[in-house]
C-alpha cells in the first residue's frame, strides 16, 4: 500500500513520514483509515465457511419449511373449528302459539300492574322461529342465507347463536352477553363469543357484533318493548322480566 502526498499527489512508501519529491508531510491518518477498512482474514475465512457451510443451510432451510408448515396447519385447524357447527336446540315444531309472548310485552310495557313474565328458552326460541320466519329474505345477505336465531339462558347472562348457511353448509357465530335496564334504556355486557367453535375474545367480538346487526334490527320493535319496562334477569333455561313500578302519587 503507498501513501499518497497531498501536495504532489506521487505515491511514496508507507514506512515515510516525508514526500521524498516535495518534502511534504505524508498524511499518516488516511493509512490508518485503510488498514481499519481491511478486514481480517481470519474472519473473511469465518464468514464464509459459515456462509457456504451445507449442514447450517440444511437446517436453516429445514426450519423455515417448518415454520410454514406450522402456520399453515394452525391456518387449517382454526378454518375447520370456524366451519364446526356448535350445538343448537332442536327447531321447535310449531311456533305459532308462541305469538303471546309479544302481547305480554306489550301489556307490561303499558301497565305496571303486570306481575312478571317468565319463559323458558324453548319458549323464547319458538317465539322467534315464528318472528323471524316472515323476515328471512331480508335477512339473507348475498350468499349466506339465513336460518334461524337461538337464545341460551344461564344464571345472569345469554348465549345468543344465528344461523345461516352458505351452499348448503351451516355458519353459526353466537355471542354471550349480559343485560341491565338503566334509565330506560338496555344495557349490554360483551362476555365474548364463537364463530363455529372457534372462540372470540370478548376485544375482538365487539367488531364481530357487526355479524348480529341485520337480526337486531328485525327484532327493534321488541328491544324498544323490553326497554320500556323494569327489569330483566337470566337465570339458567329461564328468563324472568318485571314491568317498571308504578310512579307513587
Amino acid at each position: 500500500m503507498k501513501l499518497a502526498c497531498p501536495e504532489c499527489r506521487r505515491d511514496s512508501e508507507p514506512a515515510r513520514i516525508y514526500c521524498h519529491d516535495c518534502g511534504a508531510r505524508l498524511d499518516r491518518f488516511a493509512l490508518a483509515k485503510e488498514k481499519s477498512r481491511e478486514e481480517d482474514p481470519k474472519e473473511t475465512q469465518r464468514r464464509l465457511r459459515s456462509t457456504l457451510n451445507p449442514h447450517r443451510a440444511k437446517l436453516r432451510q429445514r426450519f423455515f419449511g417448518f415454520s410454514k408448515l406450522s402456520l399453515g396447519a394452525l391456518l387449517l385447524a382454526a378454518i375447520i373449528q370456524m366451519l364446526r357447527p356448535p350445538h343448537l336446540p332442536a327447531r321447535p315444531k310449531d311456533p305459532a302459539w308462541s305469538t303471546q309472548i309479544n302481547m305480554d310485552l306489550e301489556n307490561a310495557a303499558t301497565d305496571p300492574r303486570v306481575g312478571a313474565l317468565r319463559y323458558s328458552d324453548e319458549q323464547v326460541n319458538a317465539y322467534l322461529a315464528y318472528t323471524l320466519q316472515s323476515k328471512q329474505v331480508a335477512l339473507t345477505k348475498s350468499f349466506l342465507k339465513f336460518e334461524r336465531a337461538v337464545v341460551d339462558f344461564q344464571e345472569g347472562f345469554c348465549d345468543i347463536a344465528v344461523e345461516r348457511s352458505l351452499f348448503g353448509l351451516p355458519v353459526v357465530t353466537s355471542g354471550s352477553y349480559t343485560l341491565e335496564m338503566r334509565a330506560g334504556k338496555i344495557a349490554v355486557g360483551n362476555r365474548g363469543g364463537y364463530v363455529g367453535r372457534m372462540p372470540v375474545h370478548p376485544a375482538l367480538m365487539k367488531s364481530c357484533n357487526v355479524l348480529f346487526a341485520d337480526v337486531r334490527g328485525a327484532l327493534e320493535r321488541d328491544r324498544k318493548l323490553l326497554a320500556k319496562l323494569g327489569s330483566i334477569e337470566f337465570h339458567p333455561q329461564t328468563v324472568s322480566i318485571t314491568a317498571k313500578a308504578a310512579p307513587q302519587t
